[in-house]
């Protein structure tokens, strides 16, 4: 509706336009925008405090002026202009590199320092020492962590306590049933049923290629 109400008044706003323009431009001097009732009454309290401020701002003051006069901006060093020029030269006779290799992935996305202060660890060292502190907590405990990597103990403390690993959850499926590795008792219990079927199958495996081998003889 506002689109159809705007295209119908258009050729009303648009009539006898260049006459109207002509008209405003050929004026000698511009239409004053009105002045508020607020404006009004700071002019009259200004007026009211200091009558001489029309003279007053027409004055050149001395004082100012001298004060702008002392005031000086002195730059060192070379210009701009010369040090992006020699910037500019060094790029052309720069050399390009030579190793054109692929940069490897690195597995946490940045490359891991070869060295590692006291008192710092990577990450590759805190997600192991958390998930050793979820599996078993009595055994990872805070204090012997903290000898291990060499880091405070109320460090290690504020970190196993703010921080925790991901726990995987492997949902149903018709050839197996769900699994869920955490909490840490849980998650250690599916790791000796991981490990003793694992142990199962290859006893298995060892008892039944024998078996294979002496019907194939016969």
């Amino acid at each position: 509706m506002g689109a159809l109400a705007t295209k119908a008044l258009r050729p009303l706003k648009s009539f006898n336009i260049e006459n109207r323009a002509h008209r405003v431009i050929s004026k000698e001097k511009p239409t004053a925008a009105p002045t508020y009732a607020q404006n009004l009454e700071d002019l009259k309290r200004t007026l009211e405090s200091d009558p001489d401020i029309d003279a007053k701002l027409d004055r050149k003051d001395e004082a100012l002026d001298g004060r702008l006069r002392d005031v000086y901006v002195t730059s060192f060093g070379r210009p701009e202009d010369d040090i992006t020029r020699e910037k500019r030269d060094q790029s052309k006779t720069r050399l390009l590199p030579q190793d054109r290799k692929i940069v490897a992935d690195f597995d946490f996305g940045f490359k891991e320092p070869d060295k590692v202060k006291y008192g710092r660890t990577t990450l590759r060292h805190a997600i192991t020492f958390l998930s050793a502190h979820q599996i078993n907590s009595e055994e990872a405990t805070p204090a012997k962590i903290a000898f291990e990597y060499k880091l405070k103990e109320q460090d290690v403390a504020n970190v196993l306590k703010y921080f925790k690993t991901y726990e995987v959850y492997i949902p149903e499926t018709k050839s197996s049933p769900a699994l869920f590795a955490g909490p840490a008792a849980m998650r250690k219990q599916l790791y000796k049923i991981d490990t003793k079927e694992i142990g199962d199958e290859k006893n298995k495996d060892s008892v039944s290629e024998p078996n294979r081998q002496v019907k194939g003889a016969t």
